[in-house]
């Protein structure tokens, strides 16, 4: 099968569609990705054709990168496309002619202002129509998103195993990768201070990997000035997701902290599956997606704040860690292998897009 990939951000830089990319290929499909170009450093895959458009978020990239699709199409002889959502992409669709085209949506939207956020999902939903069918991650996202049943497939997050060696519990090695854009992460170092001083014997190391804006990024490192964290707490800004081993390997115990809101309720996290994957603990908040994922097998869940974060610390550093066993907490979550997720979801999903 020829799969174009149309995606936002450059490529290599979201986990998904470099994901997607690199198992399609690894199955004999070919691959090529239209993307922005914002200037990082270029990611390279075996038989995938990475496409650039300059200028991103402009008018005349979005010229440009219209007038890309057709020719692509025809060159490359597509058979399918998939279309990473964002708005206004109707006004593409047109473009894909005969060759069924998917979109898909990773998310709703999650502005804080409700009208905002009931108008912008509105959108989403308004815009699938002009799809052949429509991807999503979750059964409560379709509900959400008022998604008309049979329209569409779900195509859950997933991850590689980035550590596969047994792993000990003896110290607490936390890590966090992700956005900390309207995350609160800064809760969880105020939590890790407050469990620190409630058990002062245990050894503690947290990385925090992401980026988010300028005030939630020193926020963080005023916390961690404050109270005297430096040295246990680091935080390393924005990694590439193929530099990212070396912290899953050091790390047994992975944050999945998202705030409880009606917005994140039904957002799966790409990080629980990578946590998990690679044989990491998990603490994460008690949203109902994440309690879909952690159970008493590989994890702990908690509320979205600093005490309830030291409590899940201390329930964490007081039971019997002698008993985890980071072969059975990957285990627990082995059906989102992203090698399972593209044989066993996303390709049927191109195939019933193929056969509409």
């Amino acid at each position: 099968m020829n799969i174009l990939i149309i995606g936002q951000g450059q490529y290599g830089y979201k986990a998904g569609c470099y994901h997607y990319t690199k198992h399609l290929t690894s199955l004999g499909h070919k691959v090529v990705f239209l993307c922005n170009d914002y200037h990082l450093k270029k990611v390279e895959v075996p038989n995938v054709k990475v496409i650039y458009v300059d200028e991103p978020n402009s008018i005349k990239w979005r010229l440009r990168f219209s007038k890309l699709i057709k020719p692509i199409l025809k060159e490359y002889k597509i058979d399918v496309v998939l279309f990473e959502y964002y708005k206004g992409c109707f006004l593409n669709a047109h473009l894909f002619g005969k060759t069924p085209a998917l979109l898909d949506v990773r998310t709703g939207d999650v502005a804080k202002n409700k009208f905002k956020r009931t108008f912008f999902n509105w959108l989403i939903k308004f815009e699938s129509f002009f799809f052949t069918r429509t991807i999503t991650l979750s059964e409560s996202l379709a509900k959400k998103l008022k998604f008309k049943e049979g329209s569409y497939d779900i195509v859950t997050l997933g991850s590689d195993i980035f550590d596969d060696s047994l792993k000990q519990y003896d110290d607490i090695n936390l890590l966090y990768v992700g956005t900390l854009k309207q995350r609160d992460i800064h809760k969880t170092v105020q939590g890790l201070a407050k469990f620190m001083k409630e058990r002062p014997q245990a050894k503690c190391h947290y990385d925090i990997i992401g980026f988010g804006t300028p005030e939630e990024e020193s926020h963080i490192g005023d916390l961690i000035k404050e109270h005297n964290l430096e040295g246990i707490v680091e935080f390393h800004g924005r990694i590439n997701y193929e530099f990212l081993k070396p912290y899953f390997e050091r790390a047994n115990v992975g944050v999945g902290f998202v705030p409880m809101t009606p917005y994140y309720d039904c957002q799966p996290s790409t990080k629980i599956y990578e946590y998990v994957l690679s044989g990491l603990y998990c603490i994460a908040t008690n949203t109902y997606e994440n309690k879909l994922t952690v159970d008493s097998r590989n994890g702990v869940l908690c509320d979205d704040s600093a005490d309830s974060f030291a409590s899940a610390l201390i329930r964490y550093y007081d039971s019997d860690r002698t008993k985890l066993n980071s072969e059975e907490i990957r285990e627990s979550m082995s059906r989102y292998l992203w090698a399972n997720v593209i044989s066993e979801q996303l390709l049927p999903a191109f195939e019933r897009a193929c056969h509409k």
